[in-house]
């Protein structure tokens, strides 16, 4: 694959700068409503880093795949949720707070959660293992993953909600201006990702990508029942289905490019589920924003 690490950087500033502007409209009385009923998010980490990452390596002994998909599958499943998951919930009228949380939580746990689920799944999976049994367990660099807490999540939602609690008005003057330009930025980065390795995705449109299709619709399958289970109102479930069902599959990516040396239909699965689950994203906020969620009901 043509895959830059550059692509890495860029991508990281538009995320950053696509939460500070979700950032600038939450307000501290959101979180304090989660912290005081913490089911809501507990339900959705217990559908992302149990459910999904277990069935997954189900549904690798059912379909008998090559071994590097499956692999690329059980690594996308074991990771945590994706920054994107944030403002895909914003727009689909959810509960943004609890999406961030969940996904803070996530990524913070992921130093355990990730290589855990990972290591087991794969081993699990006789064709996966026979793959990575030369190659040793999987080693995250936990340094890396905080780093890239600080300055993907943490440091622009704190700035923005700073500012947007602090200097309201302010707030209200820069927030579309940042919707905007972020939203533009992210889209041109798609369109030059993708132009730059066309071709190998022509190539697997119709086998790896159907794949990823099915997997990523198991995992929104997933944190809408879980939603239901714990009796989540529509607000909170949108968050929920979202938080699920959208991977931080750039960690993924990046993973495989340094542990797996950029093994390709790793890489692709990784790859085409950071294009899809923004896809299947959008389509729920298309269908949702038909239905408004159930007013006064935010946690």
């Amino acid at each position: 694959m043509n895959y830059n690490n550059d692509y890495q950087i860029i991508l990281g500033l538009v995320l950053a700068l696509m939460i500070f502007g979700v950032a600038l409209e939450l307000r501290f009385i959101a979180f304090k409503a989660v912290l005081q009923r913490p089911v809501s998010a507990l339900a959705g980490l217990i559908g992302q880093t149990i459910f999904l990452p277990w069935i997954t390596l189900l549904i690798t002994l059912v379909l008998d795949l090559p071994a590097g998909i499956e692999l690329g599958m059980l690594l996308v499943a074991a990771s945590p949720g994706g920054n994107l998951s944030n403002i895909i919930t914003h727009l689909a009228h959810g509960n943004t707070a609890l999406s961030v949380s969940m996904t803070a939580v996530s990524s913070a746990f992921a130093i355990i959660t990730l290589p855990l689920n990972f290591t087991i799944t794969a081993n699990l999976n006789p064709v996966t293992h026979a793959m990575i049994s030369g190659t040793g367990e999987l080693h995250i660099d936990n340094i890396a993953i905080i780093k890239g807490l600080v300055v993907l999540l943490l440091f622009p939602l704190a700035l923005g909600m700073a500012i947007g609690n602090f200097a309201t008005k302010a707030a209200h003057k820069i927030t579309p201006f940042f919707k905007q330009i972020s939203s533009v930025a992210f889209l041109l980065f798609v369109v030059v990702a993708v132009g730059g390795n066309w071709k190998v995705f022509v190539d697997n449109m119709g086998y790896i990508f159907l794949i990823v299709v099915f997997h990523n619709l198991v995992a929104l399958t997933i944190g809408n029942i879980i939603a239901r289970v714990f009796r989540q109102d529509p607000y909170n479930r949108r968050a929920i289905t979202i938080e699920v069902g959208m991977q931080n599959s750039g960690l993924a990516l990046g993973l495989i490019l340094t542990q797996f040396q950029a093994e390709p239909n790793m890489a692709l699965v990784a790859a085409f589920w950071g294009i899809w689950h923004i896809v299947s994203g959008l389509l729920l906020v298309l269908y949702w924003r038909k239905f408004a969620p159930i007013e006064g009901s935010q946690v």
